[in-house]
């Protein structure tokens, strides 16, 4: 097998902060830490722009702030940029048009839309995890743990800021506690922090609104008592992820949309309170946030699931991202390679 790597992929280690850049090496199946940039604080979420040239991330302690990191002809990331935040940011992505950011802060019950040269910020009913947009950016979703709901916010204008939308709330369950939020095409998927149940929605273009198609219970609770953290997709909506941190685990899940059910596939253990997950194909990543380490997964060519590594890497690793798309190379003939 090629020496080159198979992957590539970075870790936002909130304890040390620092960005640290990972390769799976395809003649030895050997990981490497590449690379170690020093951000000056507890740096966590982490997000790429369209063309995968730019790495944004969120530091959670004062002084806020959101950092540009620019991938190099080397593969390498330099600081690029620095901007003050108004608020502790958990959550970062690209709004509709792909030139501006939403953030979500749980520890300050807000969002926030940069773009420009400005920053606009939005209170929310509580705590909120994550913001993302819909339909180019016309409905912007906040996720809220006070009662359960979702704020969600609709223009028709992509570009209306957030005060001038007309804001909605919308409510899933009597009882709930949404967190994240996975975007596939139409569908929206949404998992609750306490409690033991995925919601499956889809995203109506010509009423701009978010329609509720099935929720699962997922039965992956201790004595009734989950905390789930991470939710992912792939990009046919086919398949989902989910890290739940009691037990250590990250769940996954095929999407049965005619049935109106997920169905459980696998489940792996991964290092303790597991928080981000990056899935590509044949390959998951998931980070350990008191482990001080993360774990990576390939699936094999007979369709199960195997931990290829588990190495100890910086001080409560937040958030994990594939640094460029894997290469073709089949996962299972790596693991009887190496």
């Amino acid at each position: 097998m090629s020496s080159d790597p198979v992957l590539e992929f970075v870790v936002a280690c909130a304890g040390d902060g620092v960005v640290q850049r990972w390769a799976l090496q395809g003649a030895s199946g050997r990981l490497q830490c590449l690379q170690q940039l020093d951000c000056g604080g507890p740096v966590a979420p982490l997000a790429w722009d369209r063309d995968r040239r730019n790495l944004y991330a969120a530091l959670r302690g004062e002084p806020y702030a959101l950092l540009t990191m620019r991938l190099q002809a080397d593969g390498s990331l330099a600081h690029a940029q620095r901007r003050d935040l108004p608020a502790d940011m958990a959550y970062v992505g690209l709004d509709g048009s792909g030139e501006g950011l939403l953030c979500a802060s749980y520890t300050m019950a807000c969002i926030a839309w940069v773009r420009g040269t400005g920053i606009e910020c939005l209170p929310t009913d509580g705590p909120s995890h994550a913001c993302v947009a819909l339909g180019g950016g016309r409905l912007l979703l906040a996720t809220q743990t006070v009662e359960g709901s979702l704020l969600c916010l609709a223009a028709d204008a992509p570009g209306e800021p957030l005060a001038r939308r007309q804001p909605q709330r919308l409510r899933l369950h009597a009882q709930g506690s949404p967190r994240h939020i996975a975007v596939a095409g139409d569908l929206v998927f949404i998992d609750h922090e306490e409690h033991s149940v995925v919601d499956v929605c889809r995203y109506d273009p010509r009423a701009n609104a978010l329609r509720p198609l099935f929720s699962t219970e997922l039965g992956h609770a201790i004595d009734g008592r989950p905390w789930y953290a991470d939710i992912r997709c792939d990009a046919e909506g086919g398949w989902l992820w989910l890290s739940e941190r009691r037990q250590g685990m990250a769940h996954g899940l095929r999407v049965d949309r005619q049935g109106r059910r997920l169905i459980p596939v696998t489940s792996l253990p991964v290092p303790a309170t597991p928080r981000s997950i990056a899935a590509h194909g044949d390959w998951l990543l998931c980070c350990g946030e008191s482990a001080d380490a993360f774990s990576l997964h390939a699936r094999g060519a007979d369709g199960h699931w195997q931990e290829r590594a588990r190495m100890r890497c910086g001080a409560r690793p937040m958030w994990v991202e594939f640094l460029l798309p894997p290469t073709p190379a089949a996962a299972g003939q790596l693991l009887e390679d190496s």
